[in-house]
């Protein structure tokens, strides 16, 4: 069943792009794995996935050991939290949601600890959700700033999780306004050309996200089917 939704998500990636001008082979899929068992972790990666995004650190912690090829990642696409971030830094390949300086201070810490160079993204807050993590938009580039100077950290890029809305068009706004944010923090210097990552779009929007300018889309529910 997941090569067949896989398959059929590869399709939607390449004719959303098609339609936005843009080279279908610069979005990535990450598979949100959140919920998922073992079976499907495998079978996913036997169809052929490459990047897997974790809610939980310990959840990823368990399903690590069956991602075994080289060429594949392991995201961290929650929230975490600080007292979290010495394990975050020796599990993940790339933690998106980063969102303010003292876990970006903690996981510096615990990345140089590890002995690595740990990749991470900023998440970006724009409906202002106070349910949801994620930086103000107007608190990105100070932040962004900060990453910059810490040795063991890479930045890459923004994430953003709009509100949910059961139009995907509703949600078109926030991509854009996600995509003008990385746009203007280029342009001014804040960001350096390879900074350029954009994570938006889930199984419900992730076409206007890819119109819009998503590099990343974080699928679950249409790769793996409803979660029990």
């Amino acid at each position: 069943m997941i090569a067949e939704n896989l398959d059929s998500i590869r399709s939607r990636i390449r004719e959303a792009a098609t339609r936005a001008g843009r080279d279908p082979a610069a979005i990535r899929l990450v598979a949100a794995a959140k919920g998922q068992d073992s079976s499907k972790i495998q079978e996913a990666l036997a169809a052929g996935v490459k990047i897997f995004g974790h809610n939980y650190v310990q959840e990823a912690e368990r399903q690590k050991p069956l991602i075994t090829s080289p060429e594949a990642q392991i995201h961290m696409i929650g929230r975490l939290q600080k007292n979290k971030a010495g394990k975050a830094a020796e599990l993940f390949h790339v933690i998106e949601t980063v969102d303010n300086e003292e876990l970006a201070q903690t996981l510096d810490r615990r990345a140089a600890l590890a002995g690595r160079v740990l990749e991470v993204m900023i998440q970006v807050n724009l409906a202002k959700e106070p349910q949801k993590s994620g930086c103000d938009e107007e608190r990105v580039a100070d932040l962004a700033g900060l990453i910059r100077r810490l040795a063991n950290l890479k930045l890459r890029g923004l994430m953003t999780m709009p509100p949910f809305f059961d139009q995907p068009e509703r949600a078109r706004p926030y991509f854009a306004r996600l995509r003008g944010l990385r746009d203007l923090l280029l342009a001014s210097g804040a960001f350096s050309p390879e900074m350029n990552e954009l994570s938006m779009g889930m199984t419900g929007d992730f076409e206007v996200a890819i119109e819009e300018g998503a590099t990343l889309v974080r699928i679950g529910t249409a790769l793996f089917g409803p979660r029990a």
